[in-house]
């Protein structure tokens, strides 16, 4: 393994996911371009290094085959944190990715469910406070818990910055409200 990556795009050239970046291996990334699932859109600068081949590693591919966007939600830890844009729906704290706990509205130990409905990004402090009480005054969740649409999601994650390997990669995101980083 030579350590690149590959962005991966359908064929209408949008990321085929950014929950997270949908990146493959550059190696699986030939692989399928010899399989003629996918095309090269751009390269990285090195070359693969084969006696016959005479080509770079590919930077962004795109399916030859448009696949159907999901149009349910995996539930799911970094969902969540986008569907409540990254705060405690109690304090309203902003929170990172690992500081974030699940806090149910509705605790489980009172029937309450591990789904989107009954689910809320909380900081671990009011997650504590609030432990398994019902909700009353001081515990309603500043937004309803609901679930989102893929489209509601994204329209979230373009908020929050994102990091690319490859500046190539940058055309692809669309109009990022946030700032974009390149490693």
């Amino acid at each position: 393994m030579i350590g690149l990556r590959t962005l991966v795009l359908n064929a209408n050239y949008m990321p085929v996911s950014i929950f997270p970046l949908h990146t493959i291996v550059v190696e699986d990334a030939i692989t399928k371009v010899f399989n003629n699932t996918v095309h090269v859109v751009f390269d990285h600068d090195r070359k693969v290094a084969h006696p016959t081949l005479d080509m770079n590693w590919p930077s962004v591919i795109a399916r030859n085959r448009n696949s159907r966007p999901r149009e349910s939600v995996r539930f799911a830890r970094e969902s969540l944190y986008y569907r409540d844009h990254g705060m405690c729906q109690y304090c309203g704290t902003t929170m990172n990715m690992k500081q974030t706990t699940y806090d149910h509205v509705i605790p489980r130990s009172k029937g309450g469910t591990h789904t989107w409905d009954n689910v809320v990004m909380s900081c671990s402090k009011c997650n504590n406070v609030k432990a398994d009480r019902m909700p009353r005054d001081s515990f309603v969740p500043i937004q309803k818990p609901y679930k989102p649409t893929y489209w509601q999601l994204i329209a979230n994650r373009r908020k929050f910055p994102i990091w690319v390997d490859c500046p190539s990669w940058i055309d692809f995101l669309g109009e990022w409200e946030a700032e974009i980083y390149t490693r």
